[in-house]
């Protein structure tokens, strides 16, 4: 008798079908009992009924799952389940209820029960717009790092900062991405880490898509990779296997762009870097990049005489609310770190949104945070008298 073999029946648009499925069942549950507790009530008293129900059962949810498991996976689950149900079942049931009482009662429909079904208009649109378009709307952010042991007057060093392709299969924002990177012509690439998230029951076809899109970037600048933390490392052996990459793992590699632009470029693993590497005496006027996945260490870095750090890991939030920033980011530091260029004492910390989405048991969502490379233009500030011969 053939074994039933989990990989090939839930893929990850299937687990997410599956999810979905789940969520309904469930929202349906908790809207049957917000009808009964309130008989007689407004559609959109049972909605609001409804929804502190779901809320309350994503808690519960996430306690049961967390103590079985491992805690981001049982996060991520929840938020596949609150997604569903805010997004689109309890809007759904308004409106069905809300045109049910309209028909019924067969006359013109309030203003309270229009703004109402406004409101449940909206939400499935925000959430078709963050599953189809956000995730699709890639952006170039451009910074400019001052460099002080760089001479003045030298050709900007363009830096090209990828991070978290976490691709499950190849898409059309991975190849505009491609694009963008040859467009731009990097002197430098620097991919800070998570090439591939899922399917959650079988990477291979993550796997080759992650491994097509990194052969593509050593063929427009030399690429740097670092470890991340959605594959292990036979995964990422086998994504790396073939490609010209400086994989930097607890490691550093040396470069010299001519015109006195030396470059020492630091990679540290995401679990248990070496701090002493960024620390290591280095020829006077090469300027140092840390390059991590996550930015936690960002702090630890003081003193080491490091220019630049580069990370990823937040994803920007993937969602990010107007005045409040992200809800989560799987990193200590404040929201208000989650992308961006930031002054971090004596060195500069650039947090790249990345080109991907959590995968796994996550909806691929982005709002109001859209995927991003960052183009970082190191210029040299230091005296033009420091120019180094090419």
């Amino acid at each position: 008798m053939r074994r039933w073999h989990t990989p090939r029946v839930l893929p990850f648009l299937k687990l997410q079908l599956a999810y979905a499925g789940l969520s309904l069942a469930l929202t349906a549950l908790v809207a049957w009992g917000a009808r009964k507790s309130v008989p007689g009530g407004s559609p959109l008293a049972h909605a609001a009924l409804t929804l502190a129900g779901v809320g309350a059962t994503g808690l519960g949810l996430y306690a049961v799952l967390d103590a079985a498991g491992n805690p981001i996976a049982s996060l991520f689950m929840v938020v596949a389940f609150l997604f569903y149900s805010v997004g689109f079942w309890i809007p759904g049931f308004l409106i069905a209820s809300l045109l049910a009482t309209a028909e019924r009662r067969g006359s013109a429909t309030s203003a309270a029960a229009l703004v109402s079904l406004a409101l449940a208009l909206a939400a499935p649109a925000v959430s078709l717009y963050a599953l189809f378009v956000e995730p699709n709307r890639l952006q170039v952010r451009e910074e400019v790092v001052p460099i002080a042991g760089w001479p003045a007057g030298s050709p900007a060093l363009r830096i090209a900062h990828l991070s978290d392709l976490q691709t499950v299969g190849a898409c059309e924002r991975e190849r505009a991405a491609l694009e963008e990177v040859r467009r731009l012509a990097p002197d430098l690439i620097v991919f800070t880490g998570d090439y591939v998230a899922g399917p959650f029951f079988d990477t291979r076809p993550a796997e080759a898509a992650a491994h097509a899109f990194l052969a593509e970037l050593p063929a427009i600048a030399p690429t740097i990779v670092v470890a991340g933390h959605s594959e292990g490392p036979d995964v990422r052996a086998r994504v790396f296997q073939g490609i010209d990459l400086v994989e930097l793992e607890d490691a550093a590699r040396e470069f010299d762009f001519g015109g006195g632009r030396k470059l020492r470029v630091v990679g540290l693993d995401p679990f248990k870097p070496d701090l002493r590497l960024p620390r290591e005496p280095r020829p006077v006027g090469t300027a140092l990049v840390v390059a991590t996945h996550p930015p936690d260490i960002t702090a630890s870095l003081e003193g080491a005489g490091v220019d630049l750090h580069l990370a990823g890991h937040t994803h920007g939030g993937q969602v990010s609310l107007p005045f409040f920033g992200s809800p989560i980011t799987l990193t200590e530091m404040p929201r208000r770190y989650a992308r961006g260029l930031f002054r971090m004492g004596d060195h500069w910390l650039n947090v790249c949104a990345g080109l991907g989405m959590e995968g796994n048991h996550a909806p691929r969502i982005r709002l109001f945070c859209p995927p991003e490379i960052c183009l970082l233009r190191l210029e040299g500030t230091g005296p033009a008298s420091t120019r180094a011969s090419d």
